[in-house]
């Protein structure tokens, strides 16, 4: 949807709808009161207002807007709304924001775990509920990069890329996208179905690997791929959400901020086969 159609009632009924799954009546904590500040704004700029302004890093073309809400277990989950990969058009979308470094050996991390679940199985539940009401999500998205991949289609490519991603939508649109301009496209669901993949002839060419996943995230799929002699050096192209410890990814080849708009991905997947091209 495009800004100026996204009236602040849109924006109210996004957030009444996230507020009826992250907070059902009877719980015993409720949601910080100046977040319900959007539901009495009256115009798109006071609604924005009650926004936070990206974060530190995002690319200046995407724009992203987001409203820590929390859930009834957990206060960090954010109500969002950013364009990606299509420059003017808003998704509404949830991000768990549940990407704290807990690691196995720890003793909270089987509770951690079962938490994480819980909050994307939440996630689901709201966005289910914005894509019944009419509301822009990634049922759109998908929509609309299939429609500008018809469009734009420009076949010149012939390399073999594999997208590791596990926001389905959002993955198959940009597929749709990277297959108009003629790369041949797997998917991976999760790190754990990457990394099946990647035990299999042919390889691919380069991996676009998203850093939030369950179970393996982005940073221990590129650990066991670097520590595998028949991946090492493979292209591996990191996007995120979040801030994150770059002495921890040294091993990747490139690293994109989300939300970015389509032609920055499209120029750094050519650099990194480019340069891959160059070394062989």
């Amino acid at each position: 949807m495009r800004l100026e159609e996204l009236h602040p009632a849109l924006l109210s009924e996004a957030l009444r709808l996230y507020l009826a799954e992250a907070w059902p009546p009877g719980e015993s904590r409720v949601p910080r009161a100046e977040h319900l500040r959007l539901l009495e704004a009256n115009d798109l700029d006071h609604a924005l207002a009650c926004f936070e302004r990206g974060d530190p890093g995002d690319d200046p073309e995407s724009r992203r807007f987001t409203l820590r809400v929390g859930n009834s277990r957990y206060p960090f989950m954010k109500f969002v709304l950013q364009e990606h990969l299509l420059a003017g058009e808003f998704f509404f979308s949830v991000d768990t924001h549940d990407n704290l470094d807990i690691r196995p050996e720890s003793p909270d991390y089987r509770g951690w775990e079962e938490l994480k679940a819980w909050n994307r199985a939440l996630k689901l539940r709201i966005e289910n509920a914005w894509s019944a009401a009419g509301l822009p999500t990634h049922a759109d998205l998908l929509r609309l990069c299939g429609e500008v991949a018809a469009r734009e289609r420009d076949p010149t490519a012939r390399e073999r890329l594999l997208l590791v991603d596990d926001e389905t939508m959002v993955a198959e649109g940009l597929a749709a996208l990277l297959r108009a301009r003629g790369y041949a496209v797997e998917l991976a669901a999760d790190g754990k179905a990457a990394l099946d993949r990647l035990a299999r002839d042919p390889l691919p060419d380069l991996m676009l690997l998203d850093y939030e996943m369950p179970e393996l995230d982005g940073e221990e799929v590129l650990r066991r791929v670097r520590l595998d002699p028949r991946l090492a050096k493979l292209p591996v192209l990191m996007a995120t959400a979040s801030s994150i410890d770059l002495a921890r990814v040294q091993s990747v080849s490139g690293l994109l901020r989300k939300p970015y708009p389509r032609h920055v991905l499209f120029e750094m997947i050519a650099r990194l086969l480019g340069a891959r091209r160059g070394a062989r």
